[in-house]
């Protein structure tokens, strides 16, 4: 059995009515770390960290990519975790072309030593007067991950599908060039290239058919765990849930991975 379950989960401006679903979803997975994206209060992440019994590390947003009732609607960033951090960063990276940091989190695992978990939710919007928004933001994710010499985690919803993956269903052609081409492949080619391992794939390898994470678009999967190659041989499980509950809680699937850091030494 994995000695670590990760969880990434974009939990739609959560908690709102939908927490005995949220909490439903998480806890039958029982992770030990869960990124969740979408959290809209801090209230909420703490109604949200008593029901899970899990510690709360806060990753305030930038700015608003939504608004609700014509007021901005501000979606945060929360890692959930059974151990307490030693480290937190808040990289707040390029203000203009991310709504959302890179949170930043070091935790020593009991018996099995460091890890650097990263938990990011990337712009889902374009915007025709400044190009390049996604890939700025790549940018500034990659450097943030930088400082992390090993042992890297980087979890979330990149609103980016995987290069070579047919079938997902990417931006429409009304979108800005270099937006269309961040994602359908540039940002998570991007990531794969600078040494980091979609550890969905590396666990089901692709056979022609698209897995998808998101509820109203069959085969588009945005939400990824990446590992850095130091974890590879780590990787036990992954798996993207989808159960009732999931269809009540949110638009999106939340993906598993389980790492036998044990194996890393």
């Amino acid at each position: 059995m994995p000695r670590v379950k990760l969880m990434t989960y974009n939990m739609l401006h959560a908690p709102g009515d939908r927490l005995g679903a949220l909490v439903e979803v998480v806890g039958a997975e029982a992770p030990d770390l869960l990124a969740a994206q979408e959290v809209n209060t801090y209230g909420g992440m703490m109604e949200l960290s008593r029901e899970l019994g899990m510690l709360p590390v806060w990753g305030p947003a930038n700015g608003a990519e939504d608004t609700r009732d014509g007021a901005p609607l501000y979606e945060h960033l929360v890692l959930f975790t059974r151990w307490e951090p030693r480290l937190v960063r808040v990289h707040r990276g390029d203000r203009r072309a991310m709504f959302r940091p890179v949170l930043e989190v070091r935790l020593d695992i009991p018996g099995a030593g460091a890890l650097n978990v990263f938990t990011v939710h990337f712009r889902a919007v374009p915007n025709p007067d400044e190009p390049y928004l996604k890939y700025r933001e790549l940018g500034a994710f990659l450097a943030a991950l930088s400082g992390a010499e090993e042992r890297v985690v980087a979890m979330g919803d990149f609103n980016a599908l995987p290069p070579g993956e047919e079938g997902g269903v990417a931006a429409g052609p009304e979108r800005p060039a270099d937006h269309r081409d961040a994602v359908a492949g540039g940002v998570v080619g991007a990531i794969v290239a600078s040494g980091y391992l979609d550890s969905y794939r590396l666990a089901n390898p692709y056979d022609g058919t698209p897995a998808g994470t998101l509820l109203q678009r069959p085969g588009a999967r945005v939400d990824y765990i990446f590992v850095s190659s130091d974890l590879a041989e780590t990787v036990g499980h992954s798996s993207i849930v989808d159960t009732e509950a999931v269809a009540r809680a949110s638009d999106h699937r939340p993906v598993v991975t389980g790492l036998d850091l044990l194996d890393a030494g």
